[in-house]
């Protein structure tokens, strides 16, 4: 049986079976009423969404809105448009029934947001990434706010859940196959023929660069040539500049963000230096591919969210968190962009072209 058996019914859908009639003379009290904010504040759902990553505005809020949409609740999806398309760091989103409070941030400010949204007694919390997971599950540990978690690493092994089974505590959600070290150095390879020396940016901060630059120098041992990884230790802005200034014509062959930390914060710096120094760099979604990186593997962020929409649908119509079984979406993506190939004087296996998901012309 589905974990979900009446959320494929869209809202609008299972209310009309349930009032019939009434909603209409409902609706035509509303009219008279004149607006959305005759609505009393208690019949309004509030969600904080947060995410830590100022350079971008991930696509998967945009699949939110969409999965919301779809099972129901009315939103303003042009302005959710505009918000992500200017990436803006805060916007509220105000729909009939349901109210989204977007925040984006730095690092060090995902604890006070958390903090304000559980003072705001908002119904519930979606968190993006890692940082913002694990801030909204200690500020929610006290009172049970549901969280719906987005991208996280590793939801078992992080302590977020007991098991994807079996949440048992107040946060559940949706996550894709991550951190797939092995694998997109093999296609650096192929997509880069002449790779040789790889700078490799580690942040010393983030607590799971240690198990990924494990997975990194064990992956060097099984490809077809030889490749030194050139490990630069970075953690802020001015640490990622240092690095690229220092570099030498020909020192190294491309660019590739291990730590999570640096691709969620610094991935458009580190494209635009890398293209100034006429270098190839990885990225972990498709978007950043549109803007320049060479390829990307990773998971399909719209996908994520359009999903998460269920689970912020059910908490907020009453589920426990517990009672939903995280959800595991094995789908990667591979997308290449053959202009920025072409810039750099490089020519991918044909194989890999065939085998790219997007192809960016």
């Amino acid at each position: 049986m589905s974990m979900f058996p009446d959320r494929m019914r869209p809202r609008r859908a299972r209310w009309n079976a349930l009032f019939g009639a009434s909603v209409v003379a409902l609706s035509l009290v509303a009219a008279g009423c004149g607006s959305d904010e005759s609505r009393s504040e208690e019949s309004v759902k509030r969600v904080g969404l947060m995410h830590v990553g100022l350079d971008h505005v991930p696509s998967s809020l945009g699949g939110i809105a969409d999965g919301l949409e779809e099972l129901g609740w009315d939103l303003p999806n042009a302005q959710i448009d505009r918000c992500i398309a200017e990436m803006r760091n805060a916007c509220t989103f105000r729909g009939q029934g349901i109210e989204l409070i977007w925040r984006n941030l730095d690092r060090e400010d995902a604890a006070a947001q958390a903090r304000v949204f559980v003072l705001d007694k908002v119904d519930a919390i979606v968190a993006f990434e890692d940082t913002s997971i694990e801030e909204a599950q200690k500020a929610t540990s006290k009172d049970g706010i549901p969280v719906v978690f987005l991208h996280p690493s590793d939801p078992v092994r992080d302590g977020l859940v007991e098991s994807l089974a079996h949440p048992e505590g107040n946060l559940t959600g949706v996550f894709g196959a991550r951190d797939e070290v092995d694998k997109q150095l093999e296609m650096y390879q192929r997509v880069v023929p002449n790779l040789r020396r790889l700078l490799t940016l580690i942040d010393p901060t983030d607590k799971r660069t240690d198990r990924l630059l494990k997975d990194a120098q064990g992956a060097v041992g099984e490809l077809r040539r030889p490749l030194e990884l050139d490990l630069r230790k970075v953690t802020t802005a001015k640490d990622i500049e240092r690095v690229f200034h220092s570099l030498r014509p020909g020192e190294v062959d491309g660019v590739f963000l291990l730590s999570p930390s640096l691709r969620l914060n610094h991935t458009a710096q580190t494209i635009e230096l890398a293209n100034k120094a006429r270098l190839p760099v990885q990225a972990h979604r498709k978007e950043w591919v549109e803007q320049g990186a060479l390829f990307s593997y990773g998971i399909d962020l719209p996908l994520i969210g359009r999903e998460s929409a269920r689970y912020i649908d059910s908490v907020l119509d009453g589920t426990p968190p517990s009672e939903l079984t995280v959800d595991e979406i094995p789908k990667l993506e591979f997308a290449i962009n053959l202009k920025t190939a072409s810039k750099l004087g490089i020519k991918p296996e044909q194989e890999m072209i065939i085998r790219a998901d997007r192809v960016y012309r």
